[in-house]
């Protein structure tokens, strides 16, 4: 759906660009949107998706998403991002973000995300062995959408006959080009979630989700709508996220097999590699509300403005990586932004290093050659998450069999 450009939108800073529909965003949207960026205004508008501004520059970016007096998570800043049930704490800005936040960052800090390497080690060999000897699968299916995800339903003590309903109801709110049918997703899945945090009050267990919501805020216990925020929020995350960016590293590793070899042989390049190939594979965006009437780097803006941010390509921008579109694994860790940036920076970003990172590990151990079993480039779809249509990977059976034998026997 199309908006009217507002009055005070000068015309050299419109641009056609629906994150939803754009066709740039149907094939290799990293590279596609990145170009677009280049050639736009730093900061533009665009009629798509009921009008909003879209900050094309990774530097920019990085400076509004710190100002949350100026660039505002609520949406008494942002009307168009009113949601029920809400996101929290993606939809606060402090000292509320920094309260709501504070309770669930043990599960997701360095240390608590540390615990999870065995059992995430564990699942990850445990699904590719059950696709191992057939030689292909069909990689976002198979096992994108289960790996991360199972992980993140035993963390939550969620129901595992669940996942397939939940992932479905995720996806239509995140990738929906109408809103409508977005916000009903989101309706539907906060049905469900209320069910569960009922079950947790009554019963409270060592869970993400009991940790979320017997928190406490300013000595406080925490609203219904704020518990449904809290956990809310880590559904859309947990269901779709990693997914997703998995899919694209295991796709463009299967169509530069120059490159995964250096990983086969070398496994302790995973981790740098892993940075690297984020960069070029962010996912996830934001928006923001501007808070009063200002002039920001050039532009104009009134208050209640849309803002939206799109983190999946600022790792390609030049003016903050060098030559953005070579894929080195001996770079030095670069800015990337894939997490955001300020307060607001993603809280399970750690978590989700750890399990693309053993997910690959196990991978290489298993599998020393694969390729994307499709010519050219694969389809993708664009929305609050961009993701792959399908990823159909294959790998020769023989010689992988007789790899793990030889590795078994040793």
């Amino acid at each position: 759906m199309s908006s009217q450009i507002p009055d005070h939108v000068p015309p050299d800073r419109v641009v056609e660009f629906d994150r939803f529909t754009s066709p740039v965003l149907q094939r290799c949207p990293h590279r596609g949107v990145a170009e677009l960026f280049k050639n736009s205004p730093d900061i533009f508008y665009t009629t798509g998706d009921r009008g909003h501004w879209v900050v094309a520059s990774a530097t920019l970016a990085r400076d509004m998403l710190r100002q949350t007096d100026k660039f505002s998570s609520d949406p008494a800043h942002n009307p168009a991002n009113a949601r029920k049930p809400p996101t929290l704490p993606n939809q606060a800005d402090p000292p509320l973000h920094t309260e709501l936040r504070r309770i669930i960052n043990p599960f997701f800090s360095p240390a608590g995300v540390q615990k999870l390497e065995h059992s995430v080690r564990q699942l990850a060999g445990e699904l590719i062995d059950e696709v191992l000897g057939r030689g292909h699968c069909e990689f976002l299916r198979e096992l994108a959408q289960r790996f991360p995800v199972q992980l993140f339903m035993r963390m939550t003590n969620a129901p595992m006959e669940d996942r397939e309903m939940l992932v479905a109801k995720v996806d239509r709110f995140t990738r929906a080009p109408d809103i409508q049918q977005r916000l009903a997703a989101l309706g539907e899945l906060g049905d469900y979630l209320k069910g569960m945090i009922a079950e947790r009050e009554r019963a409270p267990g060592d869970d993400l989700v009991s940790l979320a919501i017997h928190g406490t805020v300013h000595g406080r216990g925490l609203t219904d709508d704020e518990k449904l925020g809290m956990v809310n929020l880590l559904f859309l995350g947990g269901l779709d996220t990693v997914a997703a960016m998995l899919s694209f590293i295991m796709a463009y590793l299967g169509q530069h097999p120059a490159q995964y070899q250096r990983l086969v042989s070398d496994p302790e390049l995973i981790g740098n590699a892993i940075e690297e190939l984020m960069r070029v594979h962010g996912v996830a965006g934001m928006e923001r509300g501007v808070t009063s009437d200002m002039s920001y780097a050039g532009v104009d803006f009134k208050a209640q403005d849309r803002l939206v941010f799109l983190p999946h390509v600022y790792g390609l921008d030049d003016q903050l990586v060098d030559d953005p579109f070579r894929v080195d694994f001996d770079r030095p860790i670069s800015s990337h932004l894939v997490f955001g940036s300020g307060p607001h920076r993603c809280v399970g970003s750690h978590l989700a290093r750890l399990e693309m990172k053993v997910f690959i590990e196990e991978w290489v151990r298993r599998i020393p050659a694969f390729s994307v079993a499709a010519e050219g480039d694969l389809p993708t779809r664009g929305g609050l998450v961009w993701s792959p249509v399908a990823v159909p990977l294959v790998w020769p059976v023989a010689e992988t069999l007789a790899g793990q034998d030889i590795g078994a026997a040793a």
